[in-house]
């Protein structure tokens, strides 16, 4: 009988380790995932390609090159980025729009884990590039109410961010 009771008490106790979650680790969750380098390697020389094509203005190309690239790596939101302006200088706005908002939900995942400004400044550009102006206005007020002592998120909100994108002419090229 002893017996019984000790192999039900271990398995009782592997499944309750099983079952406890660990502890998240939310620095982790803004990071980029880790993949073998060889894949890292192949989605950074498309990335790369994409960038010199992008300032060579070869729309096409950079557009092939992040499509597999962010195919290799889509965790990666300034690749996202990259990919939606280069689809929206091609006319292709419903994909630009996909890819902007791809951009966005990893800025956003990546902002709640660090807390970093340069992180939200990045959400307040997608917002703006997809034309939802008041919402980026929106989040920038929660985001000084919840961190009232961030010096960088107050100069962003008396420096009226939202607006200079608005007048920025790089933005209005990209803007949906």
């Amino acid at each position: 009988m002893k017996p019984a009771l000790i192999y039900i008490f271990a398995a009782a106790c592997l499944l309750s380790a099983a079952c406890h979650k660990k502890p998240v680790d939310k620095a982790a969750a803004g990071r980029p995932k880790d993949v073998p380098k060889l894949v890292a390697a192949e989605a950074a020389n498309l990335a790369s390609d994409a960038a010199f094509a992008l300032q060579i203005r070869d729309y096409a190309r950079a557009e092939k090159s992040l499509a597999r690239a962010v195919g290799l790596r889509p965790d990666i939101p300034d690749w996202w980025f990259s990919l939606g302006s280069a689809r929206k200088r091609l006319g292709q706005t419903g994909d630009a729009r996909s890819a902007y908002k791809k951009a966005l939900a990893l800025y956003d995942k990546r902002y709640e884990a660090t807390a970093e400004v340069a992180d939200l400044q990045q959400q307040l550009i997608m917002l703006v590039l997809l034309s939802r102006e008041d919402e980026a206005r929106k989040l920038l007020e929660q985001s000084c109410q919840k961190q009232p002592g961030q010096l960088a998120l107050k100069r962003l909100a008396e420096g009226k961010i939202i607006d200079q994108l608005l007048r920025d002419p790089n933005i209005q090229q990209l803007k949906l």
